[in-house]
């Protein structure tokens, strides 16, 4: 039996509460990217592979959202930069993360830290989770996502 996804509410880049619940309402599922930093993704004004392969998987029919502990200003200025379609989430307290299995403890010159670890969440449209990935890129994973997508269709 697949495990239901918990609810959370998190800024997005208009400071407008945005709740897990409410995407739900939907009915559609609901892809979920966890991540570190805007500025870690290695964007030009070429290209930038989190917009580019999140936006093949919006292409499905799917909502998009990333989240990661970026104030909303980082969010909102790396947004309007690349030009995103899809939700920026700001998680500054970590619980979101925390609460999703997206981090974990690392150990740097003798000091244990918390790390936001990259993690994709696809959740049907009741809230139930489908599959977890754990790539250090997005493009390493797309396509079985994509596979996943469209074997939800199916049922």
């Amino acid at each position: 039996m697949a495990k239901a996804i918990q609810n959370f509410e998190l800024l997005n880049t208009k400071d407008k509460l945005v709740s897990l619940n409410d995407l739900l309402g939907q009915g559609k599922p609901i892809f979920i990217y966890i991540y570190p930093a805007d500025e870690k993704f290695k964007c030009n004004r070429y290209e930038c592979p989190i917009k580019e392969n999140l936006e093949k998987i919006q292409k499905e029919g799917v909502i998009v959202i990333g989240i990661s502990q970026d104030p909303v200003e980082v969010h909102r200025e790396f947004k309007h930069k690349y030009y995103i379609n899809f939700e920026l989430l700001s998680d500054p307290t970590l619980e979101t993360i925390k609460g999703l299995g997206a981090y974990e403890k690392v150990f740097a010159n003798g000091i244990e830290k918390e790390k936001v670890i990259r993690k994709g969440i696809l959740v049907d449209g009741k809230g139930h989770i489908i599959k977890e990935w754990e790539p250090l890129k997005i493009e390493e994973e797309i396509e079985d996502v994509i596979k996943v997508i469209r074997s939800l269709k199916s049922h």
